[in-house]
């Protein structure tokens, strides 16, 4: 289980041998054949709450897919072969050849894995359309073969989940969601984890929306940037056993909706000390952090959420995560460490963490 911290860290479907892919490669959202389809929107728990939970739809359609159509690909989101898996692909056995699955497979070979699912379906609204409130991530995009592409598969899930009637698959294992959630939920209010995150940066939390989906292998602490220059938060995970790994990939999450859009601020220092990722290009863009920026805000989300984590969990996952964030290659994790310590110890004099981010900038100054 531990070895599932690193993978969450680092960074289902079928639409089938009753349709066949000449009927379906033309479609649009619009289609006439849609009509009277109105799909089944995500599950809520705690919609009232700054911190929701929620299990998609879209989700569960998309990784029931990627199990069913992987063939010589061994990648899955799934732990081993579950209850809930195995029914899922017995129900839906007969469409095993449909136009989204067989997509799914091709992008998949092309390198559409891990985080770039989720990453790329929080693009799109619960009626698969392209969201207009978000700044399209480029990144996102070029891992699923383009806009086009995707908004090809989009379509092809929405004839899916109408052609296989995912959607009275999904409602019924409805109680079994809302007892992940319900078991999810515990974890945060158990260990005050709203509290400690609100006390550190000494400012609310913004929204955000966790989407549970049920016995996953990995998670993802996917964030979407909105035109107003916020971020939506949005990690997609199972609710383990282990709260380390649960609470981890939470904290590192919300905590990129403080730190982000002040380090954006820090242009001047962020040009001035550019130099210092080439030392560690290799080791960071084979993690998605393909800039210095990004690469910054990673430095000061993990320490920060290891600190976060001591206070929530102990010395010992204060202790974990850093170790981890070392093995993999984040060379100036420790003079940041020093600096946002100094920061929790003199909180009188800087209230909330935006008051001392510009003095945690002048660390990578002096590193320079």
């Amino acid at each position: 289980m531990k070895k599932l911290i690193a993978v969450i860290l680092a960074s289902l479907f079928i639409i089938s041998g009753c349709t066949s892919p000449s009927s379906i490669s033309d479609l649009g959202l619009d289609d006439p054949r849609f009509d009277g389809y109105v799909p089944e929107k995500s599950i809520y728990y705690n919609p009232e709450s700054r911190i929701k939970f929620r299990v998609s739809p879209m989700i569960e359609t998309t990784y029931l897919a990627v199990e069913m159509a992987n063939g010589g690909n061994d990648f899955t989101n799934y732990q081993d072969n579950t209850p809930y898996v195995e029914a899922g692909r017995e129900r839906f056995r007969d469409f095993e050849d449909h136009e989204f699955v067989r997509m799914l497979s091709s992008m998949m070979a092309r390198g559409y894995t891990y985080d770039a699912i989720p990453s790329s379906i929080y693009h799109f609204n619960e009626n698969f359309e392209l969201r207009d409130d978000i700044e399209i991530n480029e990144f996102t995009m070029k891992r699923s073969s383009g806009q086009e592409n995707l908004e090809k598969l989009m379509v092809y899930l929405k004839a899916f989940r109408m052609d296989s009637d995912f959607d009275s698959y999904f409602l019924e294992n409805k109680e079994e969601y809302i007892k992940m959630m319900d078991k999810g939920h515990h974890m945060l209010t158990s260990h005050n984890v709203e509290e400690v995150v609100e006390s550190f940066y000494g400012k609310p939390i913004q929204n955000s929306i966790i989407t549970i989906t049920p016995y996953a292998k990995n998670a993802y602490g996917v964030s979407i940037g909105l035109k107003t220059g916020s971020l939506e938060v949005l990690p997609t995970l199972g609710v383990y056993d282990d709260d380390e790994i649960f609470l981890n990939v939470l904290v590192h999450e919300i905590s990129h909706t403080y730190v982000n859009p002040l380090t954006a601020k820090q242009g001047e220092i962020l040009d001035e000390t550019e130099g210092l990722y080439a030392p560690i290009e290799k080791v960071m863009s084979s993690q998605a952090y393909t800039t210095w920026e990004t690469t910054v805000n990673e430095h000061i989300v993990r320490v920060s959420t290891a600190i976060i984590l001591r206070d929530i969990l102990g010395e010992t996952a204060y202790e974990n995560a850093l170790a981890r964030d070392r093995e993999r290659g984040f060379e100036y994790i420790d003079e940041i460490v020093e600096s946002v310590s100094y920061y929790t110890e003199n909180r009188d004099k800087y209230p909330t963490f935006q008051d001392y981010h510009p003095e945690l900038m002048k660390v990578f100054l002096e590193i320079k």
